[in-house]
């Protein structure tokens, strides 16, 4: 039996924190990273429920000009090109590494499956030296909507050639293990930093601080 691990990329595995910052230096609030990627996220829903995609370079930006206007603040002509900055040099977590290697010895199937853009993932993971640690990198960009519909978490397990039932979504968000707890997968859900799990889902069917701790627990 094949065993396959998806990971979600942005504050999963790739540490947001310089991006973090840039955001909120350029809306003057210690929350509007917070804010803004909740915008994102809802124009992300707004996209799976019109059935109208526009892929994440085209809503991150959006969102920041939108947060920024409710706040009354006048963003610098180049604030998108500092975001856009920020996010190209992004660095794995500490365990990432060490983790996934754990899980790849083990014999598993490793992918990974992100709502960026397909160019923004493959220079963020060529630059990180994830490469070798992936059996395939996935955009959502490939199937035209965004997670947590069910369709880009069954096409990671298409492009596997897996079952559901073999398949685990390892994810610092909430609601994208719950779209891949919607199609079968079992989920992960690792603690970072800022992170927190909401009552109103499932819970998770695995909780651990790292990808190592992960690695520890799937691999055995």
């Amino acid at each position: 039996m094949t065993l396959l691990a998806v990971f979600d990329m942005n504050e999963t595995t790739l540490d947001f924190a310089p991006v973090r910052r840039t955001i909120d230096r350029l809306l003057g609030s210690n929350d509007g990273f917070t804010v803004w990627f909740q915008k994102v996220l809802q124009l992300a829903m707004t996209s799976i429920s019109t059935d109208r995609y526009q892929h994440f370079g085209v809503l991150a930006p959006s969102a920041l000009a939108s947060v920024a206007a409710s706040k009354n603040v006048a963003l610098p002509d180049d604030a998108w090109t500092q975001v856009a900055e920020a996010m190209a040099g992004v660095e794995p977590f500490d365990d990432v590494v060490e983790g996934m290697t754990a899980l790849r010895s083990a014999g598993w199937t490793t992918i990974a499956l992100t709502n960026s853009a397909a160019p923004s993932i493959n220079a963020q993971v060529d630059r990180a030296g994830l490469r070798d640690l992936f059996d395939h990198v996935i955009s959502v960009d490939a199937v035209e909507v965004f997670k947590p519909s069910p369709i880009p978490y069954r096409h990671a397990l298409t492009v596997a050639g897996v079952e559901p039932e073999e398949a685990w979504m390892i994810a610092s968000h909430d609601w994208d293990l719950a779209g891949a707890r919607a199609v079968g997968m079992s989920t992960a859900y690792i603690s970072r930093p800022y992170m927190s799990y909401a009552s109103a889902y499932p819970g998770p069917d695995l909780a651990v601080d790292n990808f190592v701790a992960l690695a520890r627990a799937l691999a055995h």
